[in-house]
């Protein structure tokens, strides 16, 4: 919004009998509708005050060096040349401006010195070996120093192996129907075709041989069971 902008500490302004703080003041460029045809122009000294909805224009300063007249029905400003420049309507005991502010950006590469543990995590967590090759064949990283030995905490974690489960006291059975897992669940938010919300699963531990049977009601699982 602001083409030029500096901060400022304790100024007050009185706005509508309100003291309102403002944080900085700057140069801004406007775009204004006058007579059909747009006109470009710049308001210097503006004030950025955070509690202010709306952006109010001191006629002393804004058009100092220039010609304005007054009616009933707005107000006119012309410049050395008398050509109107900026028109305002009146309401009530304001004057409206149609302003539209330009924001004008610009794209700029910045090449920062950033550290390896940033370009790892950008890459993957590509180990530091392969990076220190990378940057001699490519412009930009600006590393200065690769350190072949680095603790990464997300490296670190998703390398972690988790411990197997123990082996003994597990019962296995040695025949068919010797031992079955049966498991009851539901119901499930989504009803399927034939009216099911719970499924009941049979498994043999012997051959891992599973059944599965779909009910309307859990009360049904005994009819299955037998």
């Amino acid at each position: 919004m602001f083409n030029t902008f500096i901060n400022i500490e304790n100024s007050k302004r009185i706005v509508f009998l309100r003291v309102l703080e403002a944080i900085g003041k700057g140069n801004i460029n406007a775009t204004m509708q006058v007579g059909g045809e747009l006109s470009h122009t710049t308001i210097t000294q503006v004030f950025h005050v955070p509690k202010l909805k709306n952006g109010f224009i001191s006629v002393s300063v804004f058009f100092e060096g220039f010609k304005v007249e007054f009616d009933k029905d707005g107000c006119k400003d012309n410049d050395a040349r008398g050509v109107v420049v900026v028109k305002a309507q009146r309401d009530n005991n304001l004057y409206l401006l149609n302003v539209n502010v330009r924001k004008e950006t610009a794209h700029i590469a910045n090449f920062l010195e950033e550290g390896a543990m940033l370009w790892h995590e950008r890459f993957g967590h590509l180990n530091m070996a392969s990076f220190k090759e990378l940057d001699a064949m490519v412009d930009g990283m600006n590393l200065k120093e690769v350190p072949l030995h680095h603790i990464c905490e997300g490296c670190v974690k998703g390398k972690h192996q988790k411990t197997s489960f123990p082996k003994d006291g597990v019962i296995r059975a040695s025949q068919l129907l010797e031992i079955i897992h049966i498991k009851a669940c539901g119901p499930m938010k989504t009803t399927l075709h034939g009216g099911a919300r719970y499924f009941l699963t049979f498994i043999d531990n012997f051959s891992r041989k599973t059944h599965v049977y779909f009910l309307k009601a859990k009360g049904q699982a005994f009819e299955k069971f037998k």
